[in-house]
């Protein structure tokens, strides 16, 4: 028997193979884990170099999985000295006034670029004309809360060749005023992808990469899914900017990739041959089949209550995205699917279903992304497709007083029915959509145990009481349930001899504490392949 290279002992090891904590110690020996044992039996690991950890009661656990991200868009929205954050701001003159003051403070950015503008809360539509005339030396592109509306100036318009007699791509559409011309505003990412990527990509990319790196690390993240979109930067060059990382040494987590899914699948075959490693590697494909119920492009079962006119509709047609899911799964790549409204989710739980039975059942981690609605007759589905729920917590408390407006009354009981769902027998997996939210894990279990608002405490209550879980539910979904969806579980997600050492230790045990502990809750060791990659 060799020395062990760290001991971590606690009296509340979560391993994740159960809603249980134990009491012993985690042996790590070169970049894997030896054994999850005694105290007593840990002490013939220990020699002269070992290092021990004694956590007492404070919580070991796998590290957290951030199953659906937007890791490098996350990283270039979280740089304040090249995006502008506008969110809490409600005034178009306040708007405008951030806009300006931010363009003359950093005049060496090519682009302006913002976020977190909310299209809802003005009494007239953002025009291009008003960015126009506040900045009108360099395009502006800013994104809207919720990434589905781009707001864009005459300038970043040109860059990107829209005009009056550009047609609408499939699955968005550019605004027009009455008379058929641009007014600035584009929806969904065929339309704003193409301008927010030619101005994304101008970002110091070692400055937002790092950073996101470096916010996970603090927060015990050591490994994440990321998912297309990205931010409009070009898939090329998104995956380029990773390798670089990976081949200079300066990729300590571990990335799962999933690149858009496309007929044919010739980038995917690509990256499947690229992306081999255990910190950088293809998982699968993924696809957007709608829109938000914000901007009504959520595809419901019945209309919207706000607007009896529309159902919404899905981006893509059935027996398109059946072939190209057939495709995908025909080479054994899993397939995970954008789907917020209830008729999304029904229809993509069809083509599961169907390309299921014509192929025969390979184990693939086929995954809806979202689910914020559901059909009571559909939440059963899951478990029996084998389908995994990738689901953010977080986004269940982001908008409790719109959403049961959007749906009606009647579909409150299942928005975001994360219980539900779960009770089923069905495997969740556990992110944060970052930069819709930060990388944060205890924000998202509050909101997943409460369903409140982790800055107010709001509603009280919580929303949709019936589907709050247990912190120990939280925890596996957030750590196997996430390894799981990118087909990672035999190395990661539970604290098990054989598996790579991503270890964390908290500052204390979240199966006891309160929810609002959880939220003060933060890591004090970040382990990744047995070293020490962050510490308080």
């Amino acid at each position: 028997m060799s020395y062990a290279d760290i001991v971590i002992k606690s009296s509340a090891i979560f391993t994740a193979e159960t809603l249980d904590t134990i009491e012993g110690a985690v042996v790590i020996n070169g970049r894997e884990i030896e054994a999850v044992c005694s105290a007593d039996e840990a002490v013939s690991f220990i020699g002269p170099d070992t290092r021990v950890i004694e956590a007492g009661g404070n919580m070991v656990l796998p590290g957290f999985n951030d199953s659906h991200t937007h890791f490098l868009q996350n990283g270039i929205m979280n740089d304040a000295d090249f995006t502008l954050n506008l969110e809490g701001i409600t005034e178009k003159e306040e708007a405008l006034a951030k806009i300006a003051e931010f363009a003359a403070a950093h005049p060496e950015n090519e682009w302006i670029v913002g976020c977190g503008f909310n299209y809802d809360s003005w009494d007239e539509k953002p025009t291009r004309q008003m960015l126009d005339e506040i900045v009108p030396d360099r395009p502006v592109y800013i994104a809207s809360w919720d990434m589905h509306v781009g707001w864009m100036s005459t300038l970043a318009q040109q860059a990107a060749d829209y005009s009056d007699d550009t047609p609408d791509p499939e699955g968005g559409y550019l605004g027009r005023d009455a008379d058929g011309h641009l007014t600035g505003l584009g929806f969904e990412p065929p339309v704003n992808d193409p301008v927010w990527g030619m101005g994304n990509l101008t970002a110091d990319m070692d400055r937002c990469f790092g950073g996101s790196m470096q916010e996970c690390l603090s927060f015990g993240v050591t490994s994440a899914g990321v998912v297309w979109p990205y931010g409009g930067v070009p898939e090329e060059d998104h995956m380029r900017i990773f390798k670089e990382f990976e081949d200079a040494g300066k990729l300590p987590m571990r990335l799962t990739v999933f690149p858009k899914m496309e007929p044919g699948l010739a980038a995917a075959k690509r990256y499947e041959r690229e992306l081999r490693s255990e910190h950088l590697r293809f998982g699968g494909v993924k696809q957007i089949v709608d829109g938000v119920c914000e901007a009504h492009t959520g595809f419901l079962t019945e209309p919207y209550a706000d607007d009896p006119s529309t159902c919404g509709e899905p981006a893509i047609k059935k027996d398109e995205l059946k072939a190209m899911v057939a495709e995908a799964n025909g080479l054994n790549y899993p397939v995970r699917l954008h789907a917020i409204g209830n008729g999304t989710v029904r229809m993509v739980l069809d083509v599961f279903e169907e390309v299921a039975q014509e192929q025969g059942f390979k184990g693939l981690r086929n995954c809806i992304e979202h689910i914020e609605s559901c059909s009571p007759e559909d939440i059963n589905r899951f478990v029996r497709l084998s389908v995994i729920p990738s689901m953010q917590p977080i986004h269940s408390v982001l908008n409790v007083d719109g959403y049961p407006q959007l749906l009606g009354e009647k579909w409150v009981p299942y928005m975001w029915p994360v219980k539900s769902i779960m009770e089923t027998g069905a495997i969740l997996a556990f992110g944060t959509d970052a930069p819709v939210w930060n990388f944060n894990p205890m924000e998202s279990i509050y909101a997943a145990v409460t369903r409140q608002q982790p800055w107010d405490g709001m509603p009280a209550g919580g929303f949709v009481p019936e589907q709050r879980i247990t912190v120990a539910q939280a925890l596996q979904a957030y750590t196997y349930g996430s390894a799981r969806s990118e087909s990672f579980e035999d190395r990661i997600g539970t604290l098990h001899a054989g598996k790579l050492a991503d270890v964390v230790v908290m500052d204390r045990n979240l199966l006891t504490s309160t929810p609002e502990e959880i939220l003060k809750a933060k890591p004090l060791f970040t382990i990744i392949d047995g070293k020490v990659v962050y510490e308080a």
